[in-house]
């Protein structure tokens, strides 16, 4: 029966691209659709097809060789957007990353498993391609995405507020299944958003409600990382904009942050203290992190060239690793992976596979902050640059988890990914087009600033 569903979802990326194609309205909500659906895939999981399923009997970031109903969109997508093909310098170091997630069959215990992981990130790859060609076509592609995703942010804002007011929980998971995947999330919403009200676009009312949601949620899981890093975001995101362009507008937008946080400070002190009286933190007498880590230190000292993709827990667990390392002897504890993205990849993929994984990073977040710099004066430039922050507070996040590698944080990850490969691809049309413009774009202060592609009603207020 599942393969018969398998073979109609497939077959059914044909007629939505034919409705992309010919559709402006049926597009809009595509795309949007597209950005709201990762919010979803933890509290909806009958979008999921497991062709292959070790649910309940493997512990990994993926259990299963499964199609989504994104994938579905992504390849309906890339069906229905005319256009070339995105250039090898943007496709190559997610490759160069599967290459080596598969040579690293030949290190598992259960390849089977290890191919679940190469699956997804194969499936990460039709993605990105998707985005950035549709992005590169129609900018306001990153529009509606972004209106999806920030939609998925105001279901989540509803959950964490009943969870913390009507279920007593003292850190709230929204819509997933654990607080520290939300946070993660928060990210790819608030960053790019910020950024679009800074610059000042057309109509706020969707923009202030969004930002608002996002560090309501952010407050709400108790999150430590999350609450921290979402705070030197912000600055970062701030600062980056005030350099392009100092405005009366970003003056008075920073004023009423401040009083914004300065009223939203009780609550997050008494979030925290709530956690905090409800869960003491005992990392002085076992810190939970160093353990991990050390274990998957003693698993590298071993392994050099990796254990398998998603096979941490496996090796962990069943081999004495965590025994050695002092990690908690509760199941919960056995069964959990190394809170750190990069000593998961090292453990999984060897030292080769920890520079494809940083490659595969770097490349777009370099791409974003170059373009959006070189176009700071046009909205899509600071659109960049507010997805670059979110690529990068995301990547030192990861530092203190491994949710990266989970499917809904990767689903929004590669769609950042996928605007800002397009958008540059576009940034990079016009900076050779029209050299006579690049002495403005080097200028923050320079005015008019350039013509935009983005839609009108997302234009420039100031």
């Amino acid at each position: 029966m599942k393969f018969v569903v398998l073979i109609m979802a497939l077959a059914s990326a044909f007629p939505l691209s034919l409705g992309l194609r010919g559709n402006a309205a049926f597009a809009r909500l595509f795309w949007t659709l597209f950005g709201l659906l990762p919010f979803l895939a933890a509290a909806l999981p009958l979008f999921d097809i497991g062709i292959i399923s070790w649910a309940g009997e493997w512990v990994g970031f993926v259990y299963s060789l499964e199609i989504t109903i994104v994938d579905i969109l992504a390849l309906a997508a890339l069906l229905a957007v005319p256009g070339g093909p995105v250039p090898w310098a943007y496709k190559v170091p997610l490759l160069i990353y599967i290459a080596v997630a598969s040579l690293s069959i030949f290190q598992a215990t259960e390849p089977l498993a290890t191919t679940f992981g190469i699956w997804q990130f194969m499936r990460m790859f039709l993605v990105v391609v998707a985005v950035t060609r549709a992005a590169r076509h129609d900018p306001k592609v990153v529009v509606d995405i972004l209106r999806g995703m920030a939609i998925g942010m105001g279901m989540n804002v509803i959950a964490v507020v009943y969870q913390r007011f009507g279920l007593d929980l003292t850190q709230t998971r929204g819509l997933f299944v654990h607080q520290n995947t939300l946070g993660l999330t928060t990210h790819f919403v608030l960053f790019p958003h910020l950024a679009m009200l800074l610059y000042g676009y057309g109509r706020l009312r969707y923009l202030v409600p969004a930002i608002m949601a996002t560090v309501l949620v952010v407050i709400f899981t108790a999150s430590r990382a999350a609450v921290g890093l979402a705070a030197i975001g912000m600055i970062i995101t701030y600062c980056a904009l005030a350099l392009a362009g100092l405005t009366q507008r970003k003056v008075m937008l920073a004023l009423a942050a401040a009083v914004a946080l300065a009223a939203v400070a009780p609550v997050a002190i008494s979030t925290f203290q709530n956690r905090f009286e409800a869960v003491p933190l005992t990392e002085e007498e076992y810190d939970e992190r160093a353990a991990f880590e050390l274990a998957a230190s003693y698993i590298v000292a071993d392994y050099p060239a990796g254990v398998g993709v998603n096979h941490y827990v496996y090796i962990a667990k069943n081999f004495g690793y965590s025994e050695r390392a002092n990690v908690s002897p509760s199941e919960g504890n056995r069964n959990n992976i190394v809170h750190n993205a990069y000593w998961l990849a090292t453990v999984e993929t060897g030292y080769l596979g920890l520079f494809a994984f940083v490659l595969m990073l770097a490349v777009p977040l370099i791409t974003a902050l170059k373009w959006g710099w070189r176009e700071r004066m046009t909205a899509e430039g600071n659109l960049l640059l507010g997805m670059g922050v979110a690529m990068l507070i995301a990547y030192v996040h990861s530092m203190y988890e491994w949710v990266i590698f989970a499917r809904e944080i990767q689903y929004l990850l590669f769609s950042t990914m996928g605007m800002a490969f397009g958008l540059s691809l576009r940034a990079a049309v016009k900076w050779r087009t029209a050299p006579a413009s690049r002495s403005t774009a080097r200028s923050a202060y320079a005015a008019p600033a350039r013509p935009s592609a983005m839609p009108a009603r997302w234009q420039a207020t100031r």
